[in-house]
């Protein structure tokens, strides 16, 4: 069995660093110590960072093809097809894999690809692992405020993207009932941009459906994604449910924790809005100063945008927060096994997460959202204590009781159990994979009988 791996412009290790390019990541690596043999590809990064050509990491065989010629192109990136899927055909034709695995679906790994993927006779698989696979918005977050069901509608998506861009609803409601058709979509020009948003829903829209057309398996690792998915027209026949895995458990810390230690907490993941990292930061400065507790953040690209460096300017000089740069992989869990809490306060709906499943193989309780892939993991208050999203004062509320209470703790930390590996994911990968290639092959065996 060959499978081959896509995702992404630009979007592996060691350059690019994220819940779905670890997920690949292990996925490959698992799959093979069962035999199979796997590449990744991704196509270059406007940037140039990664090298062109073959390169191996941690053992896995990957490609960087050349870029994409129109990645940022408005049309492009809702269609998620682009004019030229520079080396992919030949590298196609090079490797004849039996299986093409989506790990993203965006312009650089998307409906050209898989176009090119069927026309050589490969099965089609794409994980769903994140919300803007779905999500024009990229969040799931109707006006970036509320958690959405999901479903593709064309006027409420783009009123939804108009209200999130700061237009007054009123507003955003009107113009998101038509798109003269005469306008250039390609235009940068604000009033055009306004003027064509529901035409861009449609493509977008009609991209999915495209999708949901050209794969064979759609794998999805939650409920509310399975449920999200078949809501937007995937038949329930080629819906795949089987939850994401972490690491291997390692030894939990058996430091015993005294009424006056300091109550360490952990939060690992980029800095981003979304992942409500502002929530934490809230709840400790409503905390007494007196109060012995210290969060440390591991967590990439707080230089890269406002909301990381305000944070950073917020946080700075007091001693109750820490902020680490990126680990190695290998040593992650390790660094992190004598924290007490794992916070996960994500203002959307994550759709593992992995975090969780780090925590739980690190032995750590988890302090989660009540929301998503999170409050489907967590079982509250046996392994961890689910909050409501955003809500700066419950979570202040639990980390005080906590330091206060440390026996309820002990008790929740004693209750943590690993959950799924990526070795059971892969094993679940690979059968699927061979479900669809006997299937593939049965098809054509039918098609040459009848002819």
């Amino acid at each position: 069995m060959k499978t081959l791996h896509l995702l992404g412009a630009g979007a592996y290790l060691p350059w690019s660093i994220g819940g779905s390019i670890v997920s690949c990541h292990r996925l490959c690596q698992n799959l093979q110590a069962l035999g199979t043999e796997v590449k990744v590809a991704i196509h270059q990064h406007p940037s140039g960072r990664e090298p062109l050509g073959n390169h191996i990491y941690e053992g896995v065989p990957l490609r960087i093809l050349p870029p994409i010629p129109d990645l940022n192109q408005r049309i492009a990136l809702y269609k998620r097809e682009t004019e030229d899927a520079v080396g992919f055909q030949q590298f196609l034709a090079e490797y004849q894999p039996d299986v093409v695995h989506f790990h993203d679906f965006t312009v650089s790994a998307g409906i050209t690809h898989m176009r090119l993927a069927k026309e050589v006779g490969c099965n089609v698989v794409m994980t769903y692992h994140t919300p803007g696979n779905s999500c024009s918005q990229h969040g799931l977050l109707y006006q970036g405020k509320k958690v959405c069901n999901g479903q593709i509608l064309l006027h409420r998506c783009s009123e939804c993207r108009l209200s999130d861009a700061g237009m007054h609803p009123t507003l955003a409601n009107l113009a998101a009932l038509w798109s003269p058709t005469w306008l250039e979509a390609e235009n940068s020009g604000k009033l055009n941009r306004l003027l064509t948003t529901r035409r861009m829903t449609e493509i977008f829209r009609d991209a999915w459906l495209g999708m949901v057309e050209l794969v064979d398996a759609l794998h999805v690792h939650t409920e509310w994604v399975e449920q999200l998915v078949k809501l937007n027209g995937v038949p329930p026949s080629k819906v795949y449910f089987f939850r994401t895995g972490g690491p291997k458990a390692i030894q939990a810390s058996t430091k015993r924790l005294q009424t006056d230690d300091c109550l360490q907490v952990v939060f690992a993941g980029r800095c981003s809005a979304i992942k409500g990292i502002h929530v934490v930061v809230e709840a400790i400065e409503r905390l007494p100063s007196d109060l012995p507790v210290k969060v440390t953040f591991f967590s990439p690209n707080w230089e890269e945008g406002n909301y990381g460096r305000s944070l950073q300017q917020r946080i700075s000089g007091n001693e109750r927060f820490e902020l680490k740069h990126d680990v190695p992989n290998s040593q992650f869990l390790e660094q992190l096994a004598d924290y007490d809490l794992w916070v996960v306060p994500s203002l959307w709906l994550e759709t593992g997460p992995l975090t969780v499943l780090e925590a739980f193989a690190a032995g750590i309780p988890i302090i989660g959202s009540r929301l998503g892939g999170i409050a489907e993991l967590i079982r509250d208050g046996i392994d961890g204590l689910l909050f409501e999203p955003g809500n700066s004062q419950e979570l202040a509320a639990i980390l005080e009781r906590f330091v206060c209470d440390r026996e309820q703790l002990k008790r929740l930390k004693a209750n943590v159990k690993a959950h799924r590996t990526m070795a059971d994911v892969a094993r679940d990968s690979l059968n699927l994979y061979r479900r669809l290639k006997n299937l593939n092959e049965a098809k054509n065996c039918i098609s040459y009988f009848n002819k």
